[in-house]
């Protein structure tokens, strides 16, 4: 059957596919996605030069802000290439491959970000330990003062599926000058060091809730974006106290669980997340996030996307996450009381077109704002546009 499986692959791809590619194919079904394109293994790196979203201007690595809690980044300067120094074991340069990483990335708004990487230690209900979470803030005391026309709202970004909050670099410098804006990283993903512990949907959630008492104090609007907007929306659902107004950026809702991968022994699950944070497989899922490519699904993006896949917790953050079975908010969705926000590029390759109407459909106060020439990941590829419809919409 097998064969015979393959055979009739050869002929509707035009070629076989390698057992590579179809381990390519289940993990990225890890974040319930569905492809528009069979061919995967056609997509090869082509890296072009950016566009001015990119900036990449000499010297800018110069003088890097301090870091005012030590996530352990003290600074970056540019002596030939970036250094990065740690002194509390921070997984972005915890190895010598993250260390070489950093070092080549290019893009000014990915290496101004890490440089004001924070952190916040945690205890979460349930856990006999604390959780160093990691975040981008406010730069001072200055950015949450009234500024005459009350307190500025209070934004809490939410990146997708082993992502880290390094994905809102474009968008987020230009939202600081009118929202008190933070960008955290999940538990399990991005440069959040759990210390071992359980990395399920469950203490994801808990992580973000202790996160918006202990550090914003108020209640904030809650931006997900792909998985991250499952995250939003279990928030918003949960605790409507702490989250005033949603929005969900190309977000992931209507497709419950993780399938079969959350039934497979965990001798197999681990040689398929080595898969996950492999070259070809980031960078094949990085060309599908976006509508231009050429521009923005270059070397340099692959680089910052994979900064986070070799701290010490990567494999076992995943691993939890996947026995626990992902996110199932779909149910949970129609009872949204928050006024939402759904943004959505309009040529996302990885989301079902029809789920954004489905969220218009299934939430009673909902506005739906179609980003044109746009693929997945509006927040990198149209962050102004973004940014118009946050202002319309907050």
């Amino acid at each position: 059957k097998r064969k015979k499986k393959r055979e009739r692959e050869k002929r509707e791809s035009g070629r076989r596919l390698s057992c590579g590619t179809k381990a390519r194919v289940m993990v990225l079904a890890m974040v319930g996605t569905t492809f528009r394109s069979s061919r995967l293994s056609q997509l090869k790196p082509k890296p072009k030069p950016c566009a001015a979203a990119l900036n990449t201007s000499s010297g800018r690595e110069q003088g890097r802000r301090r870091s005012r809690v030590g996530l352990g980044l003290e600074r970056f300067e540019r002596e030939g290439r970036v250094v990065a120094r740690a002194q509390q074991g921070v997984g972005l340069v915890e190895t010598p491959l993250t260390g070489e990483l950093i070092a080549e990335i290019e893009e000014s708004a990915c290496l101004d970000m890490a440089g004001r990487l924070q952190k916040v230690e945690l205890a979460l209900p349930d856990m006999n330990a604390t959780v160093d979470v990691s975040f981008v803030g406010p730069k001072d005391d200055k950015s949450k003062a009234k500024d005459g026309k009350g307190e500025k709202p209070a934004i809490v970004m939410v990146h997708g599926f082993d992502s880290s909050c390094l994905e809102f670099r474009r968008l987020f410098p230009i939202l600081e000058e009118d929202f008190e804006v933070y960008a955290v990283d999940v538990l399990g993903w991005g440069f959040t060091d759990s210390k071992g512990q359980d990395c399920g949907p469950k203490y994801k959630g808990a992580a973000l809730v202790e996160f918006i008492k202990s550090v914003v104090k108020r209640p904030v609007t809650m931006l997900g974006a792909s998985l991250g907007g499952a995250v939003a929306i279990d928030l918003a659902a949960s605790y409507p106290d702490l989250v005033s107004k949603l929005v969900l950026v190309d977000a992931q809702g209507f497709k419950d669980g993780l399938g079969v991968l959350q039934y497979l022994p965990e001798f197999i699950i681990k040689p398929l997340l080595e898969v996950l944070r492999s070259v070809p497989l980031r960078q094949s899922a990085n060309k599908m996030s976006y509508f231009n490519k050429d521009n923005f699904a270059t070397e340099d993006a692959l680089k910052v996307g994979r900064l986070h896949c070799f701290k010490e917790d990567w494999i076992s953050g995943n691993l939890t996450f996947i026995k626990a079975g992902g996110f199932s908010v779909s149910e949970s969705i129609s009872g949204i009381g928050q006024p939402t926000l759904v943004i959505w590029g309009d040529n996302d390759e990885i989301l079902p077109a029809e789920d954004k109407f489905k969220f218009v459909d299934a939430i009673r106060n909902c506005n739906l704002r179609i980003v044109p020439e746009c693929g997945h990941v509006p927040h990198l590829e149209k962050p102004e546009e973004v940014k118009f419809h946050l202002q319309e919409f907050l």
